[in-house]
């Protein structure tokens, strides 16, 4: 932007031509407001067979789900993700149009580097290349994708929902199911329960370092389970991220199999004492708490394994009145009101139940899409968190919100450790609105 504005003051280019390059530059330009959650056209480009309705791509799902085919939503879905997290990201897909006919599209976006508040992108019609992509994507599948040639169990897997992509002959054979029924599993449920303490793990490990290899146990369709060799890669197809698992040195001796998992038990046992301890103590000390920012302030001063928050937030949800109230205990200083009241629009709490999660991880707030982030977390210097919605008679009335001034300090793995302290949390809720209650009485 700099060297355009200072070709303009040199006479290079005028602003008229910088206009006319723009509107006529053969791809629809567009930009999101990070902040306002809006997004706005910076020329009329339109695509072939859709006209003025080219921009509804981006702003209406429903639309994008009729339009898009099916097979392609994913690769959407994953640039939209990309978006929301603030990623330079780019994808391919196609698109039914108007004409009866089939389009494709191509997708690129990144932030704004001297005003991250925006996030910047174009989209274009790119079916006169369209040989180019599939040549492209053709030798992607002849390296990836002939599983059926390989003579061991090798299994695709989609890094996003963790379900079955593709899976061959040998991998069908050795845990004896269906080509339908191997197609509805998900990566967790081909592993032996002894070895669900570890999966989770093996899953950040394989997405970081591109490869985990190890000895693990799996479970078959109603037959004994097995130990195997198994290399786990982190592939590239089509765009997307997949894992390939290939599994080598299947060990049916059920005598080593029971010993593993008996000592697997034994330590699973161990743990579970310690996390009951770690539960009850932190009960005794909120039994009689009904201060809210004391019993946030417990719950910071006492952590477990890897929680790893130096700033706690509660917020009880109202959002028929459209508003969220917050309390909050931190490590250090902050500017935040006990109490302080935000539109439910535009909060965590409306995002989650927007989108039924269980939980939220933002891994960094500075590449938030959320007006919340921005005036809540950013301004306290807070990177990522942890989210957990409550309900009371189906209807969400709290979320629990860990926070770390470091980016990216929650992951899945850790559920575990966080779900320790929701039950003294939800103690401690009783005994605050039971205490608001009385106190609204008297």
């Amino acid at each position: 932007m700099k060297k355009i504005l200072e070709s303009i003051s040199q006479g290079v280019i005028s602003e008229d031509d910088l206009f006319n390059f723009i509107e006529d530059f053969p791809a629809l330009l567009w930009r999101i407001d990070i902040i306002h959650n809006k997004i706005e056209y910076l020329n009329n480009y339109q695509i072939t067979g859709l006209g003025n309705q080219s921009g509804l791509i981006l702003q209406n799902i429903n639309f994008s789900q009729k339009i898009i085919i099916k097979e392609d939503m994913h690769l959407f879905s994953q640039f939209l993700r990309a978006v929301r997290r603030g990623e330079t990201a780019a994808t391919i897909f196609r698109i039914k149009n108007k004409n009866e006919g089939v389009t494709w599209i191509k997708l690129t976006g990144t932030v704004a580097r001297e005003n991250p508040r925006y996030y910047l992108g174009y989209m274009l019609d790119i079916s006169d290349t369209v040989g180019i992509v599939q040549d492209i994507i053709e030798s992607e599948t002849d390296a990836e994708v002939m599983i059926e040639q390989i003579e061991h169990p090798v299994i695709l897997i989609d890094t996003y929902d963790k379900t079955i992509l593709e899976h061959n002959s040998a991998a069908r054979k050795l845990f004896c199911y269906s080509k339908k029924t191997f197609s509805k599993l998900t990566f967790f449920d081909l592993f032996h329960s002894s070895a669900k303490n570890h999966i989770n793990q093996i899953y950040d490990e394989t997405i970081f370092k591109k490869k985990w290899q190890g000895n693990l146990p799996f479970q078959r369709s109603k037959k004994e389970p097995f130990k195997a060799d198994v290399v786990i890669r982190n592939l590239y197809l089509k765009g997307v991220r997949i894992f390939q698992l290939s599994i080598h040195g299947v060990d049916l001796d059920e005598k080593k199999f029971q010993a593993m998992t008996e000592t697997n038990r034994k330590t699973s046992k161990h743990l579970d004492i310690v996390h009951r301890n770690y539960v009850a103590q932190l009960m005794e000390k909120l039994k009689h708490e009904s201060d809210m920012p004391a019993i946030l302030q417990t719950l910071l001063d006492n952590q477990y394994g890897h929680m790893n928050f130096d700033f706690i937030i509660y917020s009880d949800v109202y959002k028929k009145k459209n508003k969220v109230a917050v309390y909050a205990a931190s490590k250090f200083p902050n500017t935040m009101k006990q109490g302080e009241t935000f539109s439910y629009e535009g909060t965590i709490a409306q995002n989650i139940d927007r989108y039924m999660l269980e939980h939220l991880i933002v891994e960094d707030t500075f590449s938030s899409i959320k007006a919340i982030d921005w005036a809540l977390f950013v301004p306290q210097g807070l990177r990522s968190y942890f989210a957990k919605p409550f309900y009371d008679r189906k209807v969400m009335r709290t979320v629990l919100v860990l926070c770390s001034t470091k980016k990216n300090m929650f992951f899945e793995e850790n559920l575990p450790d966080y779900e320790l302290m929701y039950d003294p949390f939800l103690m401690g809720l009783t005994n605050w609105r039971k205490a608001k209650r009385n106190k609204k009485s008297i």
